[in-house]
């Protein structure tokens, strides 16, 4: 028995070990490859010698310090109150109607990618845009549309906006997840039968519970609002732009010397987002310390409902209002894309084509095909990767639990490196490294990479039901096809058909906005549909880029309805699986 537990935890740990050699180390390599040139040492532009100055001159940049602000109060901004709505969701919508509603619109809202929703956001919200001409002339009196500048900000409100609607709906699902971890119905019941509000049952006994698994999470969220890049460029400040983008230019710049303040500055948003994690771990371990004797205090005297009514009117707005910014967001986007000729302030375009469609076609097929090819394949690498990896912990689970939970722990930790460290922070390294292996500018160095980012959300969306699969069924198998190998591809695997088949919706659709990875390991050779519409969306006509913007919606929506309607049509006769 030992030596047949001590082959299961040796296999389990080459596996980890594979993991971290394919998908981790580039990581490490990459910040290693950035740091370097961070302090002066790039010899291949002749920079031999180690030297401060690339700091020194991210430091005395006059853009720095707005760029910095900037960047740090919209991703703080957005990151706190995401949680908090998110959380207020959870809390007033849990078990009732909405929630199943809810629960089943989460999955087409992350489908939406963000770089799509951003440009529909801004024919929404620009001065010309949907909003002005429901309110002009009649209650702005404007005839021409005003010189205000509501998107692209100085104090990043907008690229804010935009940020705080797409990572909700990711925080509800992190929270669902978090949620069938417990059994909360039992203990909403027993807070009730101790007098309990549906607030205090919430914050003082559900909340502690789920927070150790939304850490991560949030630390994610915080990190992509920190160091993106696409979404900055469409609604994000101009002059100067975000610290993100700031350090993309002087990495694109021609002058090969900036290199060295692109990896600098690269350097810096790294400590950036180090100093604010060490920050919120102190701020959680003083709040937790600060609340400890409220949390122990029980149930607060009885007063007015007026409280839990404004709480619950705010998460049902809240809901209502992210559901409708999305709704319109695209309806913007069509309307645009089929317009020939829309005159301010008219609310609907006076001559409607297909022109921009049939104009588009020709420029759309290469990075159409691009993006099929390179979605399909990482995320193909990423449900594979994932169902191995859940497959050995589901069998540790089941033989030592305890050592089970060790690994799921360290498992998490390795899954979740690539969307915690911001990417402009290592992603110059790894195009040095791809270069040494002469895979840069090749689809294959683009689909490895793009599988680094696409793992971590296929483990997020898989690994709950795929752990709590009640593996009763894979033994039987197994004792009845005399295999594992058979158990697992006959029994347990068409059992988890649409769980898998939405995780691979998800992983595309991460693949399809991959941005900066796409643009430095494809060295602008690879194009897909998300560089040619960030390209469009800075300064082409607006019906162009509104069609490649919902190409860029449509492939991974049509992902999505195929995966979720895969396993019905398959098992159409076996309704019961």
């Amino acid at each position: 028995m030992n030596k047949q537990l001590f082959a299961q935890q040796s296999t389990v740990i080459g596996f980890q070990l594979m993991l971290i050699l394919l998908f981790v180390l580039p990581i490490g390599m990459g910040l290693i490859g950035t740091w370097l040139p961070a302090l002066g040492y790039m010899p291949s532009i002749g920079s031999e010698s180690i030297s401060w100055r690339p700091l020194i001159a991210v430091y005395t940049h006059p853009s720095t310090a707005t760029s910095i602000t900037t960047s740090l109060s919209s991703s703080i901004l957005s990151t706190l109150l995401s949680f908090i709505i998110s959380q207020c969701i959870c809390m007033q919508l849990y078990q009732t109607s909405s929630w199943r509603w809810l629960h089943r619109l989460l999955a087409p809202l992350l489908a939406i990618p963000h770089l799509a929703f951003a440009i529909g956001l801004a024919f929404l919200l620009s001065p010309s845009g949907w909003v002005m001409r429901l309110l002009s002339p009649g209650l702005t009196g404007f005839t021409i549309p005003p010189d205000w500048l509501i998107i692209n900000d100085p104090f990043g409100l907008s690229l804010a906006l935009a940020l705080i609607i797409k990572e909700v709906p990711f925080l509800l699902l992190m929270s669902i997840a978090a949620i069938g971890s417990f059994n909360i119905n039992k203990t909403l019941q027993v807070a009730a039968s101790y007098q309990y509000t549906r607030s205090e049952a919430w914050l003082k006994l559900i909340f502690p519970q789920m927070y150790p698994q939304l850490r991560l999470p949030l630390l994610a969220v915080f990190s992509y609002s920190l160091s993106v890049v696409d979404l900055s460029i469409i609604l994000g400040p101009s002059a100067p732009a975000t610290f993100s983008v700031l350090i993309s230019q002087w990495f694109s710049d021609a002058d090969v010397e900036m290199r060295l303040l692109g990896a600098a500055g690269s350097t810096v948003l790294l400590l950036m987002f180090i100093l604010i994690a060490v920050l919120f771990y102190a701020a959680e371990k003083i709040v937790k310390l600060a609340a400890r004797e409220w949390l122990v205090a029980g149930a607060a005297v009885k007063v007015a409902n007026q409280k839990n009514s404004c709480k619950r009117l705010f998460a049902y707005t809240s809901a209502g209002l992210i559901l409708g910014w999305t709704l319109l967001s695209i309806a913007s986007l069509l309307v645009w894309s089929f317009s020939r000729q829309w005159r301010f302030p008219d609310f609907l375009p006076s001559i409607w084509s297909m022109e921009y469609w049939h104009k588009s076609w020709q420029q759309l097929l290469e990075p159409l095909l691009n993006t099929t090819v390179i979605g399909m394949s990482s995320a193909l690498i990423g449900v594979l990767l994932t169902v191995i990896l859940l497959h050995w912990q589901s069998q540790q689970q089941s033989v030592t639990p305890r050592l089970s939970v060790n690994l799921q722990v360290n498992w998490r930790w390795i899954v979740y490196v690539p969307i915690l460290v911001p990417q402009v922070s290592f992603l110059f390294g790894i195009q040095v490294l791809m270069i040494n292996l002469d895979l840069d500018a090749s689809l294959w160095g683009v689909i490895w990479v793009h599988s680094i980012f696409v793992l971590p959300y296929c483990y997020l969306t898989l690994s709950k039901v795929f752990l709590q699969y009640d593996d009763r069924y894979f033994q039987q198998g197994c004792l009845l096809s005399g295999s594992k190998w058979r158990g697992l591809w006959l029994v347990k695997l068409p059992m988890l058909l649409k769980p898998i088949a939405f995780s691979f919706a998800v992983g595309f659709a991460v693949s399809v906005t991959q941005y900066l990875p796409t643009l430095y390991i494809g060295a602008g050779r690879i194009n897909t549909i998300t560089l040619e519409s960030v390209a469009l969306a800075s300064g082409s006509d607006d019906r162009i880029s509104a069609v490649f913007a919902l190409w860029q919606f449509a492939l991974p929506l049509l992902v999505y309805v195929i995966g979720i309607n895969l396993p019905k049509i398959i098992y159409y006769h076996r309704k019961g699986l």
